[in-house]
């Protein structure tokens, strides 16, 4: 198996202290860990989640990464663009993705310090064009533990499921199911929803790839990443911190799934549409 779980995603931003204050407020929670790489020119703000970790990286200073986040960027608020999956055995793991063909680039060890605790890892990128726009990574983490600060009332204490947008269903099948190893839990069309949904899980974490049925990605448009769904323990207490934040949201309704209730971010969501869910419904 090349991974037993998503250790976090990314989302682009022009600033990445800027939009750790607006995001916060969307979670709920302070930011957990930060830092600054001045040889990338970028800085990274983290919220660790019960099941995986938010990373908002955006530039800072001169650096190629930096300026090639902003030529991604131009004047958006914000890209969801990247998934990194954890692995217990990094060169394991590079050796079976070089296998497998998903052109794994060369191992790089990092490590940061941040309110005088240190955390290592080894990463790599693959480069298999059948991700598409979405950067997939592998990562190990080999030294350091992730204290994380208690969250408010309605916080965000884990993530239910992250949205891909697909034209070609098969194509991501083969890259998350065959050479990834996710576990495909669901593939069914709904034609009163107009789609297709293929849900992967890794972890107690779902990937849901839909393609749309009004045509709108043709099978040789590229995969993308669109939007994430929070869970929270309690909406209505979502719902009155955000509202009193002047965050604007939805009004609490059912969710398509039995026993859930949904509330739309209408604000301070980076551009990336989201949603926050809890179990408090009929069933």
């Amino acid at each position: 198996m090349l991974t037993n779980a998503l250790d976090h995603f990314v989302i682009l931003v022009p600033d990445a202290e800027a939009a750790a204050d607006k995001y916060g407020l969307v979670l709920g929670r302070e930011c957990d860990w930060k830092h600054h790489n001045p040889a990338d020119g970028t800085t990274t703000a983290a919220f660790f989640l019960g099941n995986t970790s938010v990373e908002l990286l955006g530039p800072s200073g001169d650096g190629p990464v930096g300026a090639r986040i902003r030529e991604i960027l131009g004047d958006k608020p914000g890209a969801l663009t990247t998934l990194v999956f954890n692995t217990d055995d990094i060169h394991e793991t590079h050796y079976t993705a070089s296998r497998r063909g998903l052109l794994p680039e060369e191992i790089i060890g990092q490590s940061a310090t941040y309110n005088g605790l240190t955390r290592s890892w080894s990463r790599f990128r693959c480069g298999d064009p059948l991700f598409g726009d979405v950067k997939v990574f592998m990562l190990s983490n080999t030294e350091g533990v992730k204290v994380v600060i208690p969250p408010r009332a309605g916080a965000a204490t884990r993530v239910d499921h992250i949205v891909l947008n697909t034209g070609h269903p098969e194509r991501t099948m083969a890259a998350y199911g065959a050479k990834l190893d996710l576990r495909l839990a669901l593939d069914r069309t709904n034609e009163k929803w107009g789609a297709r949904f293929v849900f992967f899980r890794t972890h107690d974490l779902t990937i849901e790839v839909v393609q749309r049925l009004d045509g709108s990605m043709s099978a040789d448009d590229k995969d993308h990443l669109w939007g994430v769904t929070y869970e929270v323990n309690d909406l209505d207490d979502a719902h009155t911190r955000l509202t009193v934040a002047g965050v604007q949201v939805s009004e609490v309704r059912k969710g398509r799934k039995a026993g859930t209730r949904v509330m739309s971010v209408k604000s301070h969501d980076l551009g990336i549409p989201t949603l926050l869910l809890d179990n408090k419904g009929e069933r």
